[in-house]
């Protein structure tokens, strides 16, 4: 038989003759089916190359499967069923990468953002601790039972021997210093209880 004899053979004749692995039936599948599995493959992938990859794997598997493989139905039925197939893997794939890459820049995003805050919030605490140790010794004292000890004014007063007033003025100034060693954005985010 020679090549012009096979474009005359049915799809099924040429699929029993694929599966005795006949390379010029294997020869007219591909002339027949390439460019409409192609446009098949184009539409469902909007991507070339992607398109022409799914074509040429499925008549690869074609070929090296087919002793073995089972074309119960029609040929074409096959093809495009192989095309189906693999294009359903590439969207698998490609949703599994999409949302293993999302994760990823979430994770990311938020351990950059967490570095970032930890080692803001950590500098900005030394520099609070630093300015409260050079406040005045009794200022420093009122200023540490206030913040750490949650005390009020007059428990303050009490443990202090001092009046309220005293107190109150000593944190007044305390205050009035570290806001203008801090400034006015960094006082407020590290007091906001004030």
């Amino acid at each position: 038989m020679n090549m012009k004899d096979y474009s005359e053979l049915t799809d099924q004749m040429l699929g029993q003759l694929i599966l005795r692995q006949d390379k010029l039936a294997y020869t007219e599948i591909y002339k027949r089916y390439w460019s409409l599995l192609y446009q098949h493959a184009r539409r469902m992938l909007q991507n070339d190359e992607e398109a022409k990859n799914v074509v040429q794997d499925v008549f690869l598997m074609l070929w090296s499967r087919a002793p073995g493989l089972e074309l119960s139905g029609s040929l074409a039925a096959y093809l495009y069923a192989a095309v189906r197939n693999k294009i359903l893997n590439i969207f698998r794939k490609n949703k599994i990468a999409n949302e293993h890459l999302a994760s990823l820049e979430t994770f990311i995003e938020q351990g950059e953002n967490i570095t970032d805050d930890q080692i803001r919030e950590r500098e900005l605490s030394q520099i609070i601790e630093k300015e409260i140790a050079r406040l005045p010794e009794r200022m420093q004292q009122v200023f540490l039972m206030k913040r750490n000890d949650n005390l009020s004014y007059k428990q303050i007063a009490n443990a202090m021997g001092t009046t309220e007033l005293t107190v109150k003025t000593q944190m007044t100034n305390a205050l009035k210093v570290l806001r203008k060693k801090l400034g006015s954005a960094n006082f407020h985010s590290a007091f906001p209880f004030l």
